[in-house]
């Protein structure tokens, strides 16, 4: 199925809650802040890391989460990263989100985001689910909040699936 067939088409399994963040991406991230939770998944089918929810209480570390791709959802999960981010200088949050920046609710909170990595190309998702071509609509962005850091850059996934195999 071409791309463009995919992007604005509802595919068959497009309403399960399971994109999977590709394991190369994971080992990318996870080099730079070593992971110790995964904080959006479902523990034991999903879960990269010790599996947490956004209703608890986060532990002091580094934690991952690849929320739903819904803007109010990925503005709650930047709410409590950041909350998370600003109680402890060694705590770090690092969220997948697809590219939205240009939304409004976005833009209302693109003051605690402290990085950005923008990603060259589209990520496809694993999962049982998923639909080559179909599953990342749009182009991604890595969130970074952790205090003392600043800026962004780009990474291309053809290199990032090259270095983390």
């Amino acid at each position: 199925m071409p791309r463009y067939e995919t992007f604005s088409k509802k595919l068959k399994h497009t309403d399960q809650v399971d994109f999977r963040t590709p394991k190369y991406l994971f080992n990318y991230l996870n080099e730079l802040y070593a992971i110790d939770y995964d904080a959006a998944c479902i523990e034991g089918v999903n879960n990269l890391a010790p599996a947490l929810r956004l209703e608890e209480e986060w532990p002091k570390g580094v934690v991952y989460s690849n929320p739903p791709f819904d803007i109010d959802s990925i503005v709650s999960w930047i709410k409590k990263g950041y909350l998370h981010s600003r109680s402890n200088s060694s705590n770090v949050h690092i969220m997948l989100v697809p590219n939205k920046i240009t939304q409004v609710k976005f833009q209302k909170v693109i003051h605690l985001i402290d990085k950005l990595i923008f990603l060259g190309g589209r990520v496809n998702f694993e999962s049982i689910y998923s639909v080559k071509g179909g599953t990342s609509r749009n182009g991604s962005i890595i969130l970074i909040q952790k205090i003392g850091e600043s800026g962004f850059e780009n990474k291309l996934l053809s290199e990032l699936k090259e270095e983390n195999k």
